[in-house]
């Protein structure tokens, strides 16, 4: 194997490939973040407003605006890249989930690569390198949680499995002291990890019992829990002091929030049946990368494919494929470690601990697997928003080198004498290319939606120019507008603030009280609502009806007061009076 020395260590030909493959990854995400896509959000909005306050007014946030439970991570590796590059942007913003998403393919290569092999790691690599672009930008947006999430989980379970596959039970005490370190960042990690976002909390159990199985001498006796426990206090402090600022826990609203239906649901919505079905008919394969027929209620994210039988089979397909695999992931495991129980010979003791780690590694992230999907099917998530949710179950995409392990071995091992081996290696490698060609496919998908996503940006600017020409600095507006608005004309010579109403006109989801007030108090604000309700969500924020029956009531009974603008994709309402 082909070996280069490069700063004074050894880099064998397979960590060449991965940096390659891994620069590849990033190349492409920096050219679609360039091209603009996938088309910002008021979600985007938000954290990069948190970005611009820790750049340039000494603001240091600890949770997203507005949504208390939410890290902002990517704000501050966006004020970073604000400062390097020049100003607020949302590209710059963007270059923060890119750093984030290259630490993880970093992180998946060492993981697959300690619990499988090097081989395996670059198939890994190359899957992720493209299935992770499908799910509708979701790893390249900068709204907060899905990056971070991938990122501490899979690096939860490294450090959990390094120090599993290092443990000696008659360690010295100076080397088990040495040791401690090592609970320590695990700890610091999981307290990040769940400070970022809490869809990662399958994971972070998961690993924590990988420890505990292989390492609980060292947890419970040498004083591992108590370091573990004193990097999780420093992880999750940001959570504490904010906890103690606001007088509750952004954890239990978190979870209080997880656990309460939509309001509009019906009975019918809130059945387990209903969910289950929604989970693996919707969520699971655009968690998992399916860039068939995707499903997102939101039409400004995406293309939201109409449910038809032949998308519901074709989804259906994909998640009976995946669960397949789990559950073939799981028995291979399984055997594989009741095989080496039985036949130890050749394998020194150290030998067999540390391939014991391996196989209960693998289990471990399978189980991982099965509990995201139990407490997502249990949660508010598939009632009736599945695809937009899916991102709750985004956690799926740590154990990829697990659920492709099946395959992977079936696909290095030909037996010619044995025609069902030849079958399983034919057929291994037959569906390893399938997917392939699929998550390529969901790139060039993703390349298509360019000019879609420059229409979005182009269209959004020209909105600008009408409200300036209107002079319209403050106004009300749905929140799927108001806040991309803020940013694309922040730090300008003609910033408009927003504050959002909903269908009603009603105060609804402002995530930044500051710009609430001072909408008030500005002098007669006009109503902006969409007539394009592809623009926003209309069962929430569909505020025409309600702003023309305000503007004819109020013209009836005083007069000329409420004009009507006709802008791109939305009526102005403003109050007019005629002296």
């Amino acid at each position: 194997m082909l070996n280069v020395r490069l700063l004074n260590r050894k880099l064998n030909a397979y960590s060449l490939i991965a940096a390659a493959i891994i620069a590849f990854a990033l190349g492409l995400r920096l050219i679609l973040i360039l091209l603009h896509w996938p088309a910002t959000n008021s979600d985007e909005g938000i954290m990069a407003i948190i970005a611009n306050d820790i750049a340039y007014h000494g603001k240091w946030p600890l949770m997203f605006y507005g949504q208390d439970y939410m890290g902002v991570i990517e704000a501050y590796l966006g004020a970073l890249f604000y400062h390097l590059t020049g100003g607020l942007s949302i590209t710059a913003l963007r270059l923060g989930v890119v750093l984030l998403i290259g630490l993880f393919f970093i992180v998946m290569y060492r993981l697959t690569s300690l619990i499988y092999s090097q081989k395996m790691a670059l198939l890994t690599l190359a899957i992720l390198c493209f299935s992770t672009l499908s799910y509708v930008g979701r790893l390249v947006l900068a709204t907060g949680g899905s990056a971070e999430t991938i990122l501490f989980g899979s690096l939860s379970f490294l450090i959990a499995a390094r120090l599993a596959y290092t443990y000696e039970r008659q360690a010295t005490t100076r080397t088990r002291l040495l040791r401690l370190p090592g609970y320590l960042l695990f700890g610091i990690v999981v307290g990040l990890g769940i400070w970022s976002d809490m869809v990662g909390l399958a994971l972070y159990l998961m690993a924590t019992l990988l420890l505990i199985i292989f390492c609980w001498r060292e947890i419970f006796i040498w004083g591992g829990w108590l370091i573990g426990l004193i990097g999780g206090t420093i992880g999750l402090l940001p959570t504490i002091i904010y906890s103690i600022q606001i007088g509750s826990s952004p954890i239990a609203d978190l979870l209080g929030k997880a656990e309460s239906p939509p309001l509009t649901a019906t009975p019918e919505q809130l059945t387990l049946w209903h969910k289950v079905v929604e989970t693996f008919q919707v969520s699971l394969p655009t968690a998992t990368s399916s860039p068939f027929c995707p499903v997102i209620e939101y039409p400004f994210m995406g293309d939201n494919t109409p449910r038809t039988l032949n998308c519901g089979i074709i989804q259906s397909s994909w998640s009976i494929g995946y669960v397949l695999l789990l559950i073939a992931s799981i028995a291979i495991t399984i055997l594989a470690l009741k095989y080496l129980r039985k036949n130890q010979e050749g394998l020194s003791p150290r030998e067999q601990h540390q391939q014991r780690v391996r196989y209960v590694t693998r289990l471990c992230m399978l189980g991982s697997a099965i509990l995201s999907l139990l407490i997502y099917i249990n949660s508010a998530g598939p009632v009736n928003q599945p695809g937009y949710h899916a991102r709750y179950i985004i956690s799926l995409v740590v154990i990829t080198p697990a659920i492709l392990g099946p395959l992977y071995e079936a696909a290095s091992h030909l037996r010619p004498e044995l025609k069902w081996a030849r079958v399983r290696f034919y057929g291994g490698r037959a569906v390893l290319a399938a997917l392939a060609v699929t998550f390529i496919a969901g790139t060039y998908i993703a390349f298509t939606e360019v000019p879609k996503a420059q229409a979005a940006s182009n269209r959004r600017e020209h909105l600008i120019k009408q409200l300036n020409a209107l002079h319209v600095s403050y106004l009300y507006t749905d929140y799927w507008t108001c806040y991309s608005l803020v940013v694309a004309t922040m730090n300008t010579k003609h910033p408009i603030i927003c504050a959002v109403v909903d269908d009603q006109l009603s105060n609804k989801h402002n995530r930044i009280k500051d710009y609430e007030a001072m909408v008030k108090k500005s002098t007669r604000p006009p109503f902006m609502c969409a007539t394009d309700l592809s623009l926003t969500t209309k069962e929430t924020y569909n505020c025409v009806p309600a702003a023309e029956k305000l503007a004819r009531d109020t013209n009836r009974k005083i007069g000329h007061y409420f004009v009507i603008h006709k802008l791109d994709g939305y009526l102005l309402f403003r109050a007019e009076p005629k002296s």
